[in-house]
C-alpha cells in the first residue's frame, strides 16, 4: 500500500524538498507531481494538495474547483508571518493547516487525517451556470479596425442584451484609449476580483451607455501575460451575471485562446488584408469551429470595390458569411472624441454582424 497520493505546489520554502524527501526514504504515501501553475494543478492527479500561503497561483477559485473534483487541500504557513497567514488560507476554502517547520511524519498524519474524515466521493451530474453567449473579435492582421468593430458591435448588441465588453488584446490594448475611459480599473483588475473576492467583480466595469467595459491593461504586455485560466475564470464569473460578452481578441496570430461561441474576423480592404483574411479564417474554423463571420472593415465608397471583394471571399470562403463595412467618417470623429457612434454606413454594417450573432446566440439559448 504506497499511501496517499500527493501534490506539492510550487515554494520558495524548503518544506516541499522535506516532505518529499522523507517519502522518498520512507513510503507512507507517494508524491504524484510538484505542481507549478492553477493549470498543471488542476490537470494533475492526486488525492490531496500541499500548498503554502504565499504561493503565487493560490486562490479561493482553484481551491474551490479542486475541492469539487473530490480533491483535499492543506495549507502550510509559517507562524513568523503572523495570524494573516493562516487566516488567508482558511479563507481561500482549504481542508486544514499546518505549520512549515512541522516534521515530515506530522505533514503524512494531518493529510491521513484529512482523507479518513472526508466523507464518500460521489459522482454528482455537474449542473453548469450560465456562462454568457461569448464574442470574440480578431484582426487578421494589426490595424484592420478589429477594436472598432467589438465597440460598435457591443453598442448594438446592448440594445436588446446586458452586454460587456472585454479587452483580451494583451500586447495592443485599445478599448479604453477608443472610448476615452481611465487606464484603471482594467482587466487585471477584473481578473483579480474574479479569483479573490468576486462579489465586487463589478467594481472593475466602467459603463459606456448601455455598455459595460473591461478595459485592457493598462501596461501592455506579451501574448499570454495573464494565463488562460485566470481569462476563463473571469469570463465564466462575468457571464452568470451578462448574457453578453464581446471580447476584443487582437491579431488573430497569438490572439489568446479562450472559448468563444462565435468568432468574428476582421481585414482591412486591401489585396493583402483579404489573403490573410482568408488565411485567418480558415485557421479559426479548423481550430474554433464553424461559428466565424468574415468582415472587411473601411470599404471605400463608389465603384464596384464592394461587389468585387463580396464575389472574391464567395469563391474564397463559400460556407462563411461576409459583412462589408463601408468608410464613415462618423466613425473617425467618434475615434477622436471617445465616443460611442451607432449611425451612418459602417454601424448599420456592425448591425448587421450583431443580428447574426443574436441569431446564433437564440439558437444556442
Amino acid at each position: 500500500m504506497l499511501g496517499p497520493e500527493l501534490a506539492l505546489a510550487a515554494s520558495a520554502r524548503e518544506w516541499p524538498d522535506r516532505v518529499h524527501r522523507f517519502l522518498l526514504d520512507h513510503g507512507g504515501g507517494r508524491v504524484r507531481s510538484r505542481v507549478m501553475g492553477a493549470e498543471q494543478t488542476l490537470a494533475s492527479e492526486f488525492e490531496v494538495l500541499l500548498i503554502d500561503d504565499i504561493c503565487s497561483f493560490l486562490t479561493p477559485r482553484l481551491i474551490r474547483r479542486l475541492r469539487d473534483q473530490g480533491r483535499e487541500v492543506i495549507g502550510v504557513f509559517s507562524p513568523e508571518d503572523g495570524p494573516d497567514a493562516k487566516r488567508r488560507l482558511l479563507e481561500c476554502g482549504i481542508t486544514d493547516v499546518i505549520e512549515g517547520d512541522a516534521t515530515p511524519e506530522e505533514f503524512l498524519q494531518i493529510v491521513r487525517s484529512t482523507l479518513a474524515h472526508r466523507g464518500p466521493v460521489s459522482v454528482v451530474k455537474e449542473i453548469l451556470p450560465s456562462t454568457g453567449f461569448r464574442v470574440g473579435v480578431l484582426s487578421a492582421a494589426t490595424g484592420s479596425g478589429c477594436t472598432e468593430v467589438a465597440v460598435a458591435l457591443a453598442g448594438h448588441l446592448a440594445k436588446t442584451e446586458d452586454v460587456v465588453l472585454l479587452d483580451f488584446d494583451q500586447s495592443h490594448p485599445g478599448v479604453s484609449q477608443r472610448l476615452d475611459l481611465p487606464l484603471h480599473p482594467n482587466l487585471r483588475t477584473a481578473v483579480d476580483l474574479a479569483h479573490h473576492d468576486v462579489s465586487k467583480l463589478d467594481e472593475a466595469l466602467q459603463a459606456v451607455g448601455d455598455i459595460r467595459v473591461v478595459g485592457g491593461l493598462a501596461v501592455p504586455a506579451h501574448s499570454g501575460s495573464l494565463p488562460v485560466i485566470e481569462l476563463t475564470g473571469l469570463l465564466e464569473d462575468l457571464g452568470a451575471t451578462y448574457p453578453m460578452l464581446v471580447i476584443d481578441l487582437g491579431e488573430a496570430q497569438g490572439a489568446v485562446s479562450v472559448k468563444t461561441d462565435a468568432r468574428v474576423v476582421v481585414a482591412e480592404a486591401s489585396p493583402v488584408g483579404l489573403t490573410r483574411l482568408v488565411r485567418a479564417v480558415e485557421h479559426e474554423t479548423s481550430t474554433h469551429g464553424p461559428d466565424v463571420l468574415a468582415v472587411v472593415s473601411r470599404v471605400p465608397g463608389g465603384g464596384h470595390r464592394s461587389d468585387d471583394i463580396r464575389a472574391e471571399l464567395a469563391s474564397a470562403l463559400p460556407e462563411i458569411p461576409t459583412v462589408i463595412l463601408p468608410e464613415d467618417r462618423r466613425i473617425s470623429q467618434a475615434a477622436w472624441s471617445g465616443e460611442l457612434e451607432l449611425r451612418g454606413p459602417f454601424a448599420r454594417g456592425v448591425g448587421r454582424i450583431a443580428h447574426l450573432i443574436a441569431e446564433e446566440a437564440a439558437r444556442d439559448g
